[in-house]
């Protein structure tokens, strides 16, 4: 998410989400796993299913015990309103200890999972401790029980306290490069002033070997696109490929780059270099489709993404891409259809709905597109029902 502040969360549907800002605070990609790790985690023990199922059941006994304060607050105000105040309480503290709960089986699953994946345990730990310096001193904090989450140093001790790292075991040792790249991006992407960055970036750059000189460029020319210094940007990308030529970040730049610069035929040819090199890969396909559906051949960008969206089903983007491709080149069923995808795998059952209300309202729909929006269509209505939504009346065949 293109947003600075340090956070991390599961949704429904298997989906994990991570801000820029949370991504630029870790210093390793072992803190990053961590904080990955404890969200799959959050997935695995199905916490926001039982978040849900723990809501409804809470929904029926607090209604009853304020429809009794309420009764009581008749006969008595000073009464009902200190009996409603404890009714909302209890709930409050209820929930928090559910919530907290799911942090801690979190944190103690995700610690497995990371140690299991080869990085090193220590990540998680050492990033809890990092929140905790940034939370700044301990004065006139909130009692922990109250707190949604344990307190930073809390998880920090329980956590160092499951380390389990075999001796004579290493964690297995990675290339820091993919991870500094993506910082270098998502620091690009969640500035909104280009040209203060792109003055940080060339200070950094001015003093000689920065720390990771690659990740420093790369940034450096991601912020000089988006500042429209397209001339610049190439010169950047073009000083990098000469060490690594096949890099993907490094292509897929100079194709956006080409395209920003009204030129085109260079940029499709990268796109299709790539292609060539990197014929499956997702994330190419996602800057490719979205390419062609922006200033390309929209058709072309259907026929690019459709195989990924088998291949990749819980991908919320990839479907908003298809869908934008599709409404370029007029399917306009296929654009409902891959909206209420990308609706419903964010949680959002009921424009999920409403797409495929629209998509069943359009004109020479063919038997089997019908039937597939109908069949979703009854899948997403019952789903929002067993959540208690306000499910709009059904479209009459």
């Amino acid at each position: 998410m293109r947003s600075g502040s340090i956070n991390a969360f599961a949704l429904p549907h298997n989906f994990i989400g991570i801000n820029a800002g949370l991504l630029l605070a870790t210093e390793r990609e072992d803190e990053l796993a961590g904080v990955l790790a404890h969200e799959i985690a959050h997935v695995s023990q199905r916490h926001i299913v039982r978040a849900i199922a723990d809501m409804r059941r809470m929904a029926l006994p607090l209604a009853a015990a304020m429809l009794a304060s309420a009764a009581l607050a008749a006969a008595s105000k000073q009464g009902g309103q200190a009996a409603l105040v404890s009714t909302m309480a209890a709930s409050a503290q209820h929930q928090i200890s559910f919530t907290r709960t799911n942090e801690q089986e979190a944190d103690r699953v995700g610690m497995r999972l990371l140690a299991k994946a080869g990085f090193d345990p220590r990540g998680m730990s050492d990033f809890f401790a990092k929140l905790e310096r940034l939370s700044g001193s301990s004065e006139n904090r909130l009692p922990e029980m109250l707190l949604t989450h344990p307190r930073p140093e809390s998880r920090i001790a329980d956590t160092r306290d499951r380390l389990e790292i075999p001796s004579g075991k290493k964690p297995a040792v990675r290339s820091r490069k993919a991870y500094e790249l993506a910082k270098a991006r998502a620091r690009v992407l969640a500035t909104d002033d280009a040209q203060t960055l792109i003055r940080e970036f060339e200070t950094t750059l001015a003093k000689g070997n920065p720390a990771d000189e690659t990740a420093t460029r790369y940034g450096y020319a991601l912020a000089l696109r988006q500042a429209g210094r397209y001339d610049e940007a190439q010169q950047q990308i073009e000083r990098l490929r000469k060490s690594d030529p096949d890099r993907l970040a490094f292509r897929l730049e100079t194709a956006e780059i080409a395209l920003a610069k009204g030129e085109p035929e260079r940029g499709w040819r990268q796109f299709e270099e790539a292609r060539a090199l990197y014929p499956d890969d997702f994330v190419l396909a996602m800057h490719y489709g979205r390419a062609l559906a922006a200033q390309g051949d929209p058709r072309q960008g259907l026929r690019l993404l459709r195989p990924h969206l088998s291949r990749h089903p819980n991908e919320p983007q990839l479907y908003a891409t298809y869908a934008q491709a599709a409404q370029r080149a007029g399917d306009l069923t296929a654009t409902h259809a891959t909206m209420a995808e990308y609706h419903y795998l964010n949680g959002e059952l009921l424009p999920a709905i409403e797409q495929l209300e629209l998509g069943l309202r359009g004109s020479g729909l063919a038997p089997n597109e019908e039937a597939g929006l109908r069949a979703k269509l009854k899948q997403f209505r019952a789903e929002a029902l067993a959540q208690d939504l306000p499910v709009p009346k059904p479209v009459t065949p």
